[in-house]
């Protein structure tokens, strides 16, 4: 039993790892979908021009691309949301405290947000260049960041893939959190498991016997037998 338990842990580990990369790389995604979009409604305002603006100067495809993005960061969050009602019932389960093991994420965040501000800052900057090669046959280079023409680009990405940090970290942690507490539990389970019985196993005791002295030989026992009763 207790390996079944472990390799059903290492299991649920493995998923945690391989999910994780995923997970990130969705909320990546949803981030410079939210950055651009709010970089061009901080430069242009709301209304048409910003309708304009994301429909032209090479944005043709953005509109697909951003029901895309949409739709796999909704499917990531459903995934994340349905992975921790899962944990939390294996937790009671257990009868164990699921905030025993419950830690501040504040490094967490940090170098979450670290990781996607970066992704996100060189997917935009990428991701303007081309526009603009397609459009107008130029590219600003990393003044698609900081230039002229973007000069809130920078700070919008910072403030957005920080938000979106502080969910991506949030979660992890809860999630980390839940599988300890867990593998803790069934730690403490498999330590108070009887290690031997209290009683020895029955034993069955065979005599042997010579056919002759049976009543199956059919015939009297020897005399040797009968003197020495």
């Amino acid at each position: 039993m207790s390996g079944t338990v472990w390799s059903d842990m290492g299991m649920a580990r493995l998923i945690a790892r391989v999910r994780g990369p995923v997970a990130f790389w969705a909320v990546a995604g949803v981030a410079l979908l939210v950055s651009h979009d709010a970089v061009f409604l901080a430069q242009v305002g709301p209304g048409h021009e910003l309708a304009r603006a994301l429909r032209e100067a090479g944005h043709e495809y953005w509109g697909m691309a951003s029901l895309v993005l949409a739709a796999i960061g909704v499917a990531a969050l459903a995934a994340t949301l349905l992975r921790m009602r899962s944990l939390r019932r294996s937790v009671a389960t257990l009868g164990a405290d699921p905030t025993a093991r419950s830690r501040p994420y504040a490094a967490r965040w940090l170098a979450t947000w670290a990781r996607l501000v970066a992704i996100v800052a060189i997917g935009f900057a990428v991701q303007e260049n081309i526009e603009h090669l397609i459009g107008h046959s130029h590219a600003p280079g990393l003044g698609a960041l900081m230039g002229p023409e973007y000069p809130l680009a920078l700070p919008i990405i910072a403030a957005i893939t920080g938000l979106a940090a502080l969910v991506a970290a949030g979660l992890g942690q809860a999630e980390q959190a839940l599988l300890a507490v867990i593998a803790d539990a069934i730690r403490r389970l498999l330590a108070r498991a009887p290690r031997r019985t209290l009683r020895p196993p029955l034993r069955l005791v065979a005599v042997l016997i010579t056919p002759l002295a049976g009543a199956w030989a059919g015939r009297a026992p020897p005399w040797s037998f009968v003197s020495a009763s």
